[in-house]
Formats: C-alpha cells, structure tokens, sequence
C-alpha cells in the first residue's frame, strides 16, 4: 500500500486512548498515515557526552553524573527541591518546579545519564528542564532515549514528545514491510527510493547525516508529484481550445494616445504578453504581478479593450466595494472616451437598478462590468464573456475564480497581485499559471523614505506630519485595532481619531474601518480624495487599492503588529504623486527578533519582491500570499525557502516526463499513474 492509503486510526496503537488521540487531532494527525507524515522539526544528540562545564558555553549538558545532595528553597506550597549533582567538571543544581517528587527517583548517591540544558545564574550552574535516567550499575542498560539522537517533533501542551515516539516506533514496526515505493527508478537516480527505509531513516536515524538525506529524499518525491500536478493541470488548460475574434488593436491604442502620460517598458512587455495570449487559440491564464502604483490597473484595462474590440465582454473583480467603486471612476475616465459601455455592479446595486443592469450585461449592451464577489451570483449573465480579470487575486479562492470564468465559454483570465509572491512560491501556488511582472514604476515616483521610530517618540512623528499637512499636503495614520480591547494593551483607530483631534484641532481628519457602513466609508474615501480630510484614521481596511497623489505621510503604530506584506502595502498608499512622501513606524520597545528583522526590512527596501524574499525567509511559506503550508499545499518534508534547488530539478524532471508521455500511459511510468490515481497528495483548490 501507498503511505497515504493507510487509513488505520492512531486509536489503534497502543496508549493511544481518546484523550491522546484528541491531542494528536489538534496537529492534524488522526491516521497512522498522519503520524508517519509528521516529520521532526529537530533532533537532539544524547550520543555526544557534554560536561557541565561545556554546557556553558550554549551546548546541551549530555553527562553521566552523581546526585550529591539535596537542598529546597521557597515556603509553603512553592516550596521546591533543589538536587546537586557531579560529573567530571564540578557541581550543578537542578531546580524541580513542580517535581519534588524526584526527592525519591533521584537520593544522594544515585548515578545518573542527564541531558538538559544549562545556565550560570545566582553564582552556579543551575537547570530547570532536564531529563534523566538511573546508571546505579556498570552493566545498566541504557534507554535508547539516552543513546543517539532523538527527534523532536512539533507538538502540544497535551502530547508529550515520549507519546508521539512511542506512537511512531509501533507504527513503522506494524507498517513498514506494507509501505510500497512511490517513485521508479528513472525518477530516483536509478535506484528504487526506499520509502520505509526513508521514514525509518527520517524518525530514528543513527546519525544526522541520515536524517538530513532522508529528508531530502522525501522532499525530492513531494515537490516533484506536487509538480507534476502543476504540469499536468497547465498541459490540460493548455490544450483546451476556443475559437479566437482578431482585434487589430485600435481600441486599446486610442486609450494611451488620450492618457497624459507614456506606458513604461515593463507594462508595455506585459500588453505584448497578453496579446500573444489572446490572438493563441488557447485560453490565458496570465497572472500579472506588479509593485504598489507600478500600473497593473491600467494594464489591465487596456487587455479589456483588446477582448471588447473582438466583440466580447470583460469583468473585472475587486475584493472590496471600496476599491471596486475606484476601479469604476478611474475605467471612466480612461475608457468611456473610448467608446467603452461600463457599469458598476456590488452587493449594495438593488431593486429596479439591479434588474436592468442585469438586463444590459446580458444582453450584451455592458462592454466590461466593474464588481466585487457579486459578479459570483447565478444571477449574473453575460452574452458573450470573454476576458475575466481578477485584481488582489489572493482574497480570492480557487473555487471562487472558477464560479466567475464559468460564466463564459472559456474565457481568458488575467490574474493581478500587487503582493509580491517569491518565485518559488510562485512555482507552486501558481505553476498554471504564466506569470508577468512590472518592475518599473511611472516616471516621476520618488522612493517613499521609511523611518522607524519607538513607542514614547511620536510627538517627533507627529510633528513631521504637521508640517506635511501645513505643506498642503495629506497623511495616514494606521492602527491595528478598531476599538480599545480589554485583553490586548494597543492604540485604537476610534481612540486615537479623538485623541487625533485633540493633537490637531486645526486639521479635518476622517475615521475608516471595516465596520462603518459601506456608504460611510465611501463618503469618508471620497473626502479624503478631494483634499476635504487632511489626516485619515484607519485600520488596514486602506492597505488596498486607495489612490491619493496628495498623500505623502503613512504613520503605522504598533507596526510589529502588521506583516511585512501589509506595511509594503500601506507604503504604496504614499508616493504616489510628485512629492516626496515618508513612512514612519511606531514599535514596541520589547519587541521581538522577528518584529526587528520585519521592520528592518521596511526600512532597508523599497522593493516588494526584495520584501516578499526577506518575508519567507523570516516567516517561512506557511502564510505568504494566503496560503497555509498545512493546508493548501500540505507540505510536510519540503521546505521551498531551503529547497529551491530540489524544487527546480523537480519541477524539469515532471515537465521532461510529461513531454514525453503527457498521460503517464507508457509502461516505465505506470506507478506514477497508479500513484497518482490512489493517493491525494495534493488537493486541487
């Protein structure tokens, strides 16, 4: 059987009750499959003897040493045991919290194997989390725990390291002579992968050099049926033909002739992408990636023109009423000269407005339709669907791009981010897809300057702001909180818009959030963007799609509390007219290595794919771009910041074996096939 074929419940192993196997559930793991997928995150080496004294310098103490006394400090109910003990290098304390029970396991005099990890504080050497094992005789058999490395998995308060080890050794001793090979040879170096001996190797290695080529071994088979999925879903779209209306171009051409300013080289590369796309006779499925500002919007537009100068229809999709509202008055002002039949269509069009726009977009009289999630409904139809274009496209699901193309008889898709996705996530999450990027920005934009300042400095913060507004100019200030919360100690956007008013009580500031009527926050946005709000209160509802040149503050408070990916977007908010602009970013004084690395990187790049690299790299693959590494990709051995070798030579060998045999029907790759067939490694949304 297939690894992911075996069903057997951990409820079948033994110490496995309810209560652990609820344990387990919490990590996904209700099957013996699930528990031989859950890879170790470390191991620890308890062959290699640490003395006390070599533990000082940052080593795990791994000594075989004598309990010689015992002392206790603290009164009454946190009265705790003290137990000294020696090896080799001198004297140790072991501090028992909550153990004093070991009073009895460990007497004066008792030899012991301990491993733990030691500090010098108070004037000795002291631990206060240790395990240990009796050695009273020479010829004492030493537990394995205690003998070579032990792997450390990622686990609960309710599952103890001991149970998911105990659980793992049953599992691989009932099942290992069932587990078959995944991979032929031709795909393993020419010698068959061993996929028990893998998981044996992976779980309960003799050395780390096994550990480390297990885990290579099964990241090379995981990233490649991963791609290979990918591969074979593109050849299938790929292969999908439709019928094509030419469009000489004129359309699109009298749209830049009108605009009072030029394409830049990127987003003219990017048009050439699309129309080659367009005039193939193959659906596109392009997406666009492209920094805050660098316009992907109007790119995007003039693609709509090349489908309606065909004869069809376009929609475009925003995740917001807000940013579709804005998506709809800018088309307006680019296209309806044109010529372009536009509409608006969101959840708040209703009665007698929403049945004759229906009516108009069915019948074909609406050239492009500007909306949010809306588009979705049954009730929408289209005479003739041609190009879906789907802006933020991570707000979106999978299933939710294909309610929208499944209005049309194939229509092309244009995808667009302005989340920069790294290129190896970009290689799983959107292998079908062909991607481009716009890397310059419209000439003129200035790099938005970012400061970092501490919690206590604002007023300086605040002063820059004024005189940015005094200039003539206009300003953000973000919170990560809507209202004062008893349970977290932060600044508020409706706390701090009074205390706003106070600071500034010459200044017309605004309030934003998601929670204001929809008609409120769009009266507020379009104050703000005819200059009648000098300083705008937010939460990150602005991280999106807001465009006001004038603005050229962004004050982000707390921002340990936003991920790199939402403070590059609230940067883009800025800059985006001729004068220079500033970022400042008020932080926590206690505040962690990974918020200092974040904020580092705010301020040492401007760049949102530099950012996008830097963001996996601290933060790893889990939650980039919306997608959780345990849920959509179900990664368990990969790792694609530390595998992107493994995953290019995986992604050449699918392409390779697919271009050769696009069914996996020759005989050499009929395990691929049976593999496939009976196994889910993947799911398809």
């Amino acid at each position: 059987m297939f690894l992911r074929t075996i069903t057997t419940p951990v409820t079948d192993l033994k110490g496995v009750g309810p209560a652990t196997a609820k344990a387990f559930a919490v990590l996904d793991i209700r099957t013996v499959a699930d528990l031989l997928l859950h890879a170790p995150r470390s191991y620890e080496d308890r062959s290699t003897p640490v003395s006390f004294a070599e533990g000082l310098s940052g080593r795990t103490v791994n000594t075989e040493c004598t309990v010689i006394a015992h002392d206790w400090f603290g009164f009454g109910r946190k009265r705790t045991l003290k137990v000294w003990a020696e090896d080799q290098s001198g004297r140790a304390a072991l501090n028992c919290f909550g153990r004093n029970f070991l009073e009895q396991k460990l007497p004066e005099g008792r030899r012991v194997r301990l491993y733990g990890q030691f500090s010098y504080r108070f004037g000795e050497i002291q631990a206060s989390v240790f395990d240990f094992t009796p050695i009273d005789d020479p010829g004492d058999t030493i537990p394995e725990d205690f003998t070579g490395l032990l792997p450390v998995y990622p686990a609960t308060a309710d599952l103890s390291q001991k149970a998911i080890r105990s659980a793992l050794h049953q599992a691989l001793n009932r099942f290992s002579s069932a587990i078959e090979d995944e991979l032929p040879p031709s795909c393993s170096g020419g010698e068959p992968q061993q996929k028990a001996q893998l998981l044996n190797s992976l779980h309960f290695p003799s050395s780390m050099d096994e550990a480390l080529e297990a885990r290579r071994k099964l990241a090379w088979e995981e990233l490649f049926f991963l791609q290979l999925g990918i591969t074979r879903r593109g050849l299938a779209q790929r292969n999908t033909s439709r019928k094509r209306r030419p469009s000489a171009g004129k359309l699109a051409a009298a749209v830049i002739d009108n605009l009072p300013f030029s394409l830049t080289p990127d987003q003219e590369g990017v048009l050439e992408d699309i129309r080659q796309d367009l005039s193939s006779s193959r659906a596109m499925a392009r997406l666009i990636q492209g920094d805050v500002g660098s316009g992907k919007t109007l790119t995007a537009f003039l693609a709509a023109c090349e489908t309606i100068e065909a004869g069809e229809q376009a929609a475009f999709m925003a995740p917001t009423e807000l940013l579709a509202r804005q998506h709809a008055e800018n088309a307006a002002k680019l296209l309806e000269p044109a010529g372009i039949r536009l509409a608006l269509f969101t959840g708040s069009v209703t009665g007698d407005a929403r049945r004759l726009l229906l009516e108009e977009l069915k019948s074909g009289h609406i050239d492009l339709i500007i909306g949010t999630h809306a588009l979705f409904s049954e009730e929408v139809e289209f005479r003739q669907l041609g190009l879906a274009i789907i802006d933020e496209q991570q707000r979106f699901g999978v299933l939710q791009r294909l309610a929208l193309t499944g209005k049309g008889d194939q229509p092309d898709m244009l995808v667009m981010t302005a989340t920069p996705i790294p290129r190896t996530l970009a290689m799983t999450v959107f292998g079908d897809l062909a991607v481009s990027r716009i890397h310059t920005m419209p000439p003129g934009r200035k790099p938005v300057i970012t400061h970092l300042a501490a919690m206590g400095k604002e007023e300086k913060v605040y002063h820059w702001l004024e005189k940015e507004v005094e200039a003539g100019r206009q300003a953000y200030c973000v919170y990560p909180l809507i209202q004062e919360s008893s349970k977290l100690d932060l600044k508020d956007a409706e706390g701090m818009y009074e205390a706003l008013r106070k600071r500034f009580p010459g200044c017309s500031i605004g309030l934003i959030h998601s929670r204001l009527r929809e008609e409120q926050k769009i009266e507020t946005m379009h104050d703000f963007s005819a200059g009648a709000i000098q300083i705008l209160v937010s939460t990150s509802v602005v991280e999106v799609g807001v465009d006001v040149p004038n603005a050229t503050c962004m004050v982000v408070e707390h921002a340990e509390r936003f991920g790199l990916s939402a403070l590059h977007q609230l940067r883009g908010r800025v800059g985006r007219g001729r004068y220079q602009s500033y970022m400042f970013l008020v932080y926590s004084p206690d505040l962690a290595d990974e918020g200092k690395q974040r904020l580092k990187v705010m301020k040492e790049h401007s760049d949102g794919f530099l950012v996008a690299e830097e963001d996996l790299k601290i933060r790893g693959p889990g939650n980039i771009s919306g997608v959780e590494q345990t849920g959509f990709l179900k990664l368990r051995f990969a790792d694609l910041v530390r595998d992107t070798d493994i995953m290019l030579t995986a992604r050449d060998k699918a392409a390779a074996i697919l271009a050769e045999d696009p069914g996996l029907l020759q005989p050499e790759n009929s395990l691929l096939r049976r593999v496939i067939q009976r196994t889910a490694a993947y799911e398809e949304d």
